[in-house]
């Protein structure tokens, strides 16, 4: 079974989330991207996404906030962190309040979408597309 994103690359650093959105989409995923947490939220508002990438500093909306803004708004999405700088404190908080994971920046590209194919999978599972049969035969046949 292929599982197939639509992911949302939030980042102000434009080589990152160029190269980033490049990299997926060699992948097989459906990628759009913002640069800041308003455009993000403008373009969740717009289209259906599964996956968010979203950067944790950023000027204008940070991550965190952003983050709020989609739990509130009641986007069904899986929210992965990436940040250069991860405080324990914040992760915690933040996967209480639903995200999916944090990677420390500079991940490494098998880890990014490695963790973006987890989120999908959980998002299926939670969404009932997927049960978790589905998932156990495909575990075995990779």
């Amino acid at each position: 079974m292929e599982i197939m994103a639509k992911i949302l690359v939030v980042d102000d650093e434009e080589r990152f989330r160029k190269t980033m959105t490049r990299i997926l989409k060699e992948n097989g995923f459906q990628v759009d991207e913002a640069s800041d947490g308003l455009s993000a939220l403008e373009k969740m508002a717009e289209g259906d996404f599964d996956v968010v990438l979203l950067d944790m500093k950023m000027p204008g909306l940070s991550g965190e906030e952003t983050f709020q803004n989609i739990v509130q708004q009641g986007f069904d999405v899986e929210t992965i962190f990436l940040t250069g700088h991860v405080s324990a404190q914040d992760a915690i908080k933040n996967i209480q309040h639903g995200a999916f994971s944090y990677l420390l920046k500079p991940a490494s590209i098998p880890e990014i979408l490695k963790t973006v194919r987890q989120a999908m999978e959980r998002k299926l599972l939670r969404t009932g597309e997927i049960g978790i049969q589905d998932l156990l035969n495909r575990s075995v046949g990779e």
